[in-house]
């Protein structure tokens, strides 16, 4: 019971980790057996009434999709982890280093993912080829860093400079919204959320903020 109590944070973002997933399982093929097709084939995804109205087709190539959903759910993640610090600011709720640490390789995992579709539908070169994608790989390459050093032992070794390397992620975030703006991608409430956390980080609203939160929960 101990454990779980310890640990509810680094469960609760496994599972949600986990469900974006079912979604591209559902669509996925393996192949273990003929060598001369690929390993992995993504189905069509059908797509609602509504939205296949708005596009004029009723689906979309699995591999796309796989696609999106990938950098949609890393962008989240990535947006999570730099909002723990605002939220403790400004609620007083507290993520313990494991629970953050998940958050990170969720980041990294859902950027890698997003990277491998790309490549096996565009090609490599393709990266290369429009600004827009150029600044999502910059960005990829960067939450990778963070993420194999998302642990005690990088921690120990890299001393002071992993604080200095992990502030990359402020970079890698905004590399991503300009990914998104570019791609004309719904980008409105990533900006707001980022915005608003450097704001609530601000170190005069900061001290502000706490000393209010601070007076609440002494009840004056």
């Amino acid at each position: 019971m101990n454990w779980l109590k310890k640990n509810r944070g680094w469960i609760l973002v496994c599972i949600i980790a986990f469900v974006p997933l079912l979604s591209l399982y559902e669509l996925a093929n393996f192949n273990f057996e003929n060598n001369n097709y690929d390993f992995l084939i993504f189905d069509d995804y059908e797509l609602s009434p509504e939205l296949a109205e708005k596009m004029d087709v009723d689906a979309v190539p699995g591999i796309k999709y796989a696609i999106h959903t990938t950098g949609k759910w890393g962008i989240r993640f990535l947006i999570a982890i730099l909002m723990c610090t605002p939220v403790r600011i400004l609620f007083g709720w507290t993520s313990n280093l494991r629970t953050r640490q998940a958050i990170g390789i969720t980041t990294g995992v859902y950027a890698l993912l997003h990277f491998s579709f790309f490549i096996k539908y565009e090609g490599f070169l393709a990266i290369f080829s429009e600004v827009k994608l150029v600044t999502g790989f910059l960005a990829g390459i960067i939450v990778f860093a963070l993420m194999i050093t998302s642990n005690k032992r990088s921690m120990k070794l890299l001393k002071k400079n992993w604080k200095k390397l992990h502030k990359l992620a402020y970079v890698a975030a905004g590399l991503v919204v300009l990914h998104v703006i570019l791609l004309n991608e719904d980008w409105l409430i990533y900006v707001c959320l980022l915005g608003l956390g450097f704001i609530i980080r601000h170190k005069p609203i900061r001290s502000r903020l706490e000393e209010l939160r601070m007076k609440k929960a002494k009840g004056f």
